[in-house]
């Protein structure tokens, strides 16, 4: 037999309480927009519209990473240092240009994120619950020309869920993942300052020199042809040079690979007109210039591909075609002008322009896409 309940009171004690409202123990999730060109010699990344780039190299070590600098991270029970911080440990070295340019994009990627040290320290600032992850969501566009391994490489970003840094733990959901074409950036680059609908690209990376031909129909950029050297890039002119070195200066030279590089970056006209190349050694400074032109005729005349790619770009150029260069090879004085001279050989008015900022131009110029997506 049902009663009535006589009094508020008593209705109020059959109503069934309601479970209180439990609060999410996650905290607030952060956008990471990352754009990366994982090269050889280098790499380049944005994140969140603030370009950095770094040396292609790590190491994975057995202790523990050091603090307070750039590209130090834990992440799959291991400790990793990306960038010039691994002069700083000892360990596994992972070299970009020894085919690991993609098998460790997943490193190159946290070795990227572990750069940008004021963008983490503001997400661990800004957690609301100390004790838990700082959650970050991932948007990536990947730079590259390996369009067969797409899909492996989705599979490999997939494990990117958990790093460690400065003792503190991140969690990471890949939200989306593009690939875009590694000439793309510079290409768009020209499409929107030259306004040329057909034309060729250059791009001397560090481990490849690659020739591009594309299309612009105003509305969509296309790829018609596209010709890789691998094994051609500014690396293989590096090892020349040291290779020059050691034969005209047998034992009066000691120079690694990093300091030839920079001696390229430091090359300059001089007021004849001549290139000098400043390489210090044992206290002395030699100026390698020659050492630098008669590796650069090695670099083409000891490689039958590229030998070929130049002379199809020259006949191009003798037709009137526009070649635009990019990549870091263009960004060093002496190798860009040897380079020019060879291509324009007895040709008149050949049209040959060298990109602003060649060596980021790639990456930099994706801002193209997303001038284009706003408006």
């Amino acid at each position: 037999m049902i009663t009535k309940p006589e009094t508020i009171k008593e209705v109020l004690a059959e109503v069934p309480e309601v479970p209180k409202k439990r609060h999410s123990q996650n905290n607030k999730a952060i956008d990471f927009r990352l754009d990366i060109d994982a090269g050889a010699k280098r790499v380049k990344c944005r994140l969140n519209g603030v370009f950095k780039s770094f040396n292609a190299e790590a190491k994975e070590i057995k202790g523990e990473v050091p603090l307070r600098n750039d590209g130090c991270f834990g992440y799959r029970k291991k400790n990793y240092v990306v960038g010039n911080a691994i002069d700083r440990v000892n360990g596994y070295l992972i070299v970009s240009s020894q085919d690991n340019k993609l098998t460790h994009l997943d490193v190159w990627i946290l070795g990227a994120i572990t750069h940008y040290r004021k963008q983490l320290k503001n997400a661990v600032e800004g957690r609301r619950r100390k004790t838990q992850p700082v959650q970050i969501n991932l948007w990536l566009k990947v730079i590259t020309l390996s369009t067969p391994q797409r899909k492996e490489l989705d599979k490999m970003l997939k494990q990117i869920a958990e790093f460690t840094w400065e003792d503190i733990e991140f969690k990471v959901t890949v939200k989306h993942c593009e690939f875009i074409d590694e000439g793309e950036g510079a290409a768009l680059e020209v499409v929107n300052l030259y306004q040329h609908e057909r034309f060729s690209l250059l791009d001397l990376g560090g481990g490849t020199v690659t020739f591009s031909s594309y299309e612009w129909d105003g509305d969509e950029l296309s790829t018609i042809a596209r010709t890789p050297v691998s094994g051609g890039g500014m690396n293989t002119i590096i090892n020349r040079i040291f290779k020059s070195l050691t034969r005209t200066d047998r034992g009066a030279i000691q120079a690694e690979n990093s300091d030839i590089q920079e001696a390229l970056e430091l090359s300059a006209l001089n007021e004849v007109g001549q290139w000098r190349v400043p390489l210090r050694s044992n206290g002395k400074v030699k100026d390698i210039a020659s050492e630098v032109d008669g590796a650069m005729s090695e670099w083409v005349g000891g490689n039958y591909a590229i030998q070929k790619l130049f002379d199809t770009i020259s006949q191009r150029l003798a037709k009137g075609e526009c070649l635009y260069c990019t990549g870091g090879g263009f960004a060093i004085g002496v190798v860009a002008d040897w380079i020019l001279r060879y291509l324009k050989n007895e040709i008149d008015n050949a049209n040959i322009t060298i990109l602003e900022n060649p060596q980021d131009v790639n990456l930099a110029g994706l801002k193209w896409v997303e001038t284009d997506t706003q408006t």
